[in-house]
């Protein structure tokens, strides 16, 4: 059943596009709108991407599906065997702790590479989110966590103005915010979801500072503290 938000909606990339043609909206709508239904296991490791299907799910020819295939291909997220078809790419941890390792030196970039100043809607979302984590910490939900962290993320990535810098970091978030999905459920809810509204505090208080560069040492610790959870549970 589809999970009742888009992140579509709240896309960082779409902003900094100088070609806004329709072939790049449509791009981007299915190409965001596919890598979330990756990223929530609504296509789980091994699935197949049928591109014919696809394409009619979508209202387009199978040459925008296969554009979007190519992308998510080269970020990791589906691979092309031969004789089996498109599928859904299988969570490695080691590569997981990786990309994990470098989102962490590239958070800490964030304030020094053309950050861009908070503007006041990324501040009044976060604060309107933050009453959403007293449910969220009675009553597990790995959607709403999954939708709280994305829209935490994006709202970052709004903030960093080096196009590649912002480029890579988004496409490292993606390649490692499915392993959530396989080891929240064995990690203890109540501490994982404070640690959530934690990031989100401290990202809210730094933003009304204006303070970029506070914004990037935060996800730095954020996602090292998480590397280590995840660390110590594999052990």
């Amino acid at each position: 059943m589809p999970v009742p938000f888009s992140i579509a909606s709240d896309a960082i990339n779409r902003p900094h596009l100088s070609d806004v043609s329709p072939w790049r909206i449509r791009f981007r709508t299915i190409y965001e709108s596919l890598r979330t239904d990756i990223t929530l296991l609504r296509y789980p490791p091994g699935a197949i991407m049928d591109i014919s299907l696809l394409a009619r799910q979508f209202g387009v020819s199978r040459t925008p599906i296969r554009t979007v295939i190519q992308r998510l291909e080269n970020e990791g997220l589906i691979i092309t065997k031969h004789g089996v078809g498109t599928i859904v790419t299988e969570i490695d941890f080691s590569q997981v702790r990786q990309a994990m390792e470098l989102r962490m030196c590239l958070a800490e970039a964030m304030g020094s590479l053309d950050p861009r100043p908070p503007n006041d809607t990324i501040g009044e979302k976060l604060g309107s989110l933050l009453s959403e984590f007293t449910n969220l910490e009675n009553e597990a939900s790995l959607t709403d966590f999954a939708r709280l962290d994305m829209v935490l993320h994006n709202c970052k990535c709004e903030l960093i103005g080096n196009d590649l810098l912002r480029r890579s970091y988004d496409e490292l978030y993606y390649r490692t915010a499915r392993i959530w999905f396989q080891y929240l459920p064995k990690l203890t809810w109540k501490s994982e979801a404070e640690s959530l509204r934690r990031d989100y505090q401290q990202t809210l208080e730094a933003v009304r500072r204006n303070d970029v560069t506070a914004v990037g040492f935060i996800t730095r610790n954020a996602v090292s503290e998480a590397l280590y959870r995840i660390n110590n549970l594999i052990d």
